[in-house]
């Protein structure tokens, strides 16, 4: 599989596909890539696909549903589709930018991801051959540019050659799906950003993601970068002496986006983790329960412990989990790890042939995380990665490493994935570990019984999440504190959290970092949140406490200690206690129930929180 550094970018899904009933298969194919982006969304059909009649299209800001209800059933019957669900790059979320984009006389429609970087000079060609845009997107330059190459080149030209010829024009990243009237099929390219071929027996299909080819495909074919075909009902066309992608079973199970008995996703997938844990260990542990065994790499546990250091690359919730991972490592090898915003990552400094560096993605397709690995193996380093998404660019593109199997996780803000990056995270740890068997055997056996301390601690949750949350409603953005390395990662991700589902601005920092300037926003009711296991830091962390308290901080006190600390909580929230190591587990459940709360309370959409999507992946 080929890889550019420049290429690997893309947002926002596409899905097309050539049935019986196009429009409704694609309109099926955009609700399941909704997570990819949701700003606004749109489709083209070509009823007959002789009829040289203007394309069919519709679009309109929002989500999906919205979509659906503007159509209303007037694409029923469309043998040729194509669309798109946006996360805004180029231009206002507006219906003008929303796409597929069409061509002057509309005999054109494309539909695109990614960025085109020289979309400014490729305009102002344009301009000069007498096109004139009418959206703000970068898109909009590729169909004027394919209606100007189909119309000046001589007749007989194929209109495969006429795309390649565009496509040889565009710099930049994209994935491209485009239909034009007349012509029986979809014209498709990738550089840089993840298009997939799908085939059963209701026709072929593209997507940008295997997802929503459950139930509608049978076999996948995954594009390489460079690659451009013509999809037709007889299957993938290409250019003379192009290679053409081999068909392979659809792997794996999908499931339904479905709440259940939860008002929301999110919630549903917090009550998930005793499952999604279970998963996650299930055959990575020794029959004798002594070990951990987490398989899947190229190196050897042998040949790992003999390197100089390990990078983790990740970001947002991912790199909050690969700081938890790095200490993990740290602590049970003797091995140099970090971990870092993959956007930062100085690959030059820290890779070399005598290195590891690891990608961690829910959905293995985080544009800066693809970048930072390719940094890595440009300069030497060996690469893996800790994936959930089977068959993602990352877990082609590494070849090695492990799945999360936390199931689909259908909330943008990521709850169950988290401690699944963690669980296997802590796996690898022990798998190349060299401490005592005593002391790893007692940890492998606290691992175990995890899941059912995490239910437990689900089902006896109460009314001190409500509480914290109105706090934090009544009195204004939080502070999250912890300390110790473990406790203070979680608090960044409980500030991450709270952010991305409430819109409310907090920080955290490690507790003794308050009086060094932080401690001057509290005033008289500020919320503190304070976690504070039962390890080696709670006296320092009382410490902490008693100066957020002296200055009028109202304190929420996430503690599985029930000893004198507890006296300092004006909202105590009780955890389990288990081995100090897992106290992140037991820590982040009350910390997202709380940002779920206050999301609710606030009225937010805590499933699709405003301009995010699951998949970040442009620059």
């Amino acid at each position: 599989m080929k890889y550019n550094r420049q290429l690997l970018e893309l947002m926002c899904g596409i899905f097309g596909c050539i049935a019986d009933d196009a429009a409704a298969m694609v309109l099926e194919g955009l609700r399941k890539l909704e997570y990819r982006g949701y700003d606004s969304a749109g489709l083209a059909a070509i009823f007959s696909p002789g009829d040289s009649s203007p394309i069919e299209t519709e679009k309109t800001t929002g989500y999906v549903s919205e979509l659906v209800s503007k159509v209303n059933g007037r694409f029923d019957g469309a043998k040729i589709s194509i669309g798109h669900t946006r996360w805004a790059t180029h231009g206002g979320v507006t219906d003008q930018n929303a796409h597929p984009h069409s061509s002057n006389d509309g005999n054109i429609t494309i539909v695109h991801n990614g960025i085109i970087e020289n979309s400014a000079e490729l305009s102002n060609r344009l301009n000069n051959l007498g096109y004139s845009l009418s959206s703000e997107t970068d898109t909009e330059v590729i169909v004027h540019l394919l209606d100007h190459e189909i119309k000046t080149q001589p007749d007989g030209l194929l209109i495969l050659d006429a795309f390649c010829t565009v496509i040889s024009k565009l710099r930049g990243s994209w994935a491209l799906a485009a239909i034009v009237s007349g012509h029986e099929g979809i014209l498709v390219s990738r550089s840089g950003a993840p298009l997939v071929i799908g085939r059963g027996e209701a026709g072929i299909s593209v997507s940008s993601d295997v997802l929503p080819f459950y139930g509608a495909c049978s076999e996948v074919a995954y594009m390489n970068d460079g690659d451009n075909f013509l999809l037709t009902t007889n299957g993938i066309v290409a250019q003379d002496d192009v290679e053409k992608p081999t068909f392979e079973a659809l792997e794996g199970v999908y499931d339904e986006e479905d709440p259940g008995i939860f008002p929301h996703m999110m919630l549903k997938e917090i009550h998930d983790q005793p499952t999604s844990l279970s998963n996650v260990l299930s055959g990575r542990i020794s029959a004798d329960g002594v070990n951990a065994e987490l398989s899947g790499f190229d190196l050897s546990p042998a040949e790992i412990r003999k390197l100089e250091r390990i990078n983790l690359v990740a970001c947002g919730t991912a790199y909050y989990a690969s700081e938890i991972i790095s200490s993990y490592i740290r602590k049970f090898t003797c091995i140099r790890s970090e971990a870092f915003i993959a956007s930062e990552f100085p690959a030059k400094s820290v890779c070399s042939q005598n290195t590891l560096t690891i990608g961690v993605s829910q959905s293995g397709e985080t544009k800066d995380t693809l970048d930072a690995l390719f940094e890595a193996k440009k300069y030497g380093s060996n690469v893996s990665s800790l994936c959930n998404v089977i068959g993602s660019t990352m877990s082609r593109m590494t070849g090695n490493g492990a799945y999360l199997h936390a199931g689909p996780e259908f909330a943008v803000a990521s709850t169950k994935v988290f401690s699944n990056m963690v669980a296997a995270g802590l796996l690898f740890a022990l798998t190349i570990s060299d401490i005592p068997n005593l002391e790893k055997k007692k940890l492998v056996q606290d691992l175990r019984k995890l899941p059912n301390i995490i239910s437990s601690q689900l089902i006896d949750a109460d009314e001190a999440i409500e509480q914290a949350a109105n706090l934090i409603l009544e009195n204004g953005p939080p502070i999250f504190i912890g300390r110790g390395g473990l406790s203070s990662y979680i608090a960044k991700e409980g500030a991450l959290k709270m952010m991305e589902i409430s819109y409310i601005p907090c920080i955290s920092l490690p507790g003794g970092e308050l009086k060094h300037g932080p401690i001057a926003l509290i005033t008289q009711g500020s919320p503190v949140v304070a976690l504070v296991p039962s390890d080696s830091k709670l006296n320092l962390m009382e410490t902490s406490i008693r100066e957020c308290k002296s200055r009028g901080a109202k304190i929420i006190l996430i503690t599985d200690s029930e000893g004198p600390i507890s006296e300092l909580a004006d909202i105590l929230i009780q955890t389990t206690q288990t081995h100090p190591d897992l106290s992140p587990f037991t820590h982040i459940i009350p910390i997202q129930l709380l940002a779920y709360q206050v999301g609710v309370e606030k009225g937010v959409n805590v499933d699709r929180p405003r301009n995010l999507a699951k998949s970040v992946t442009v620059v």
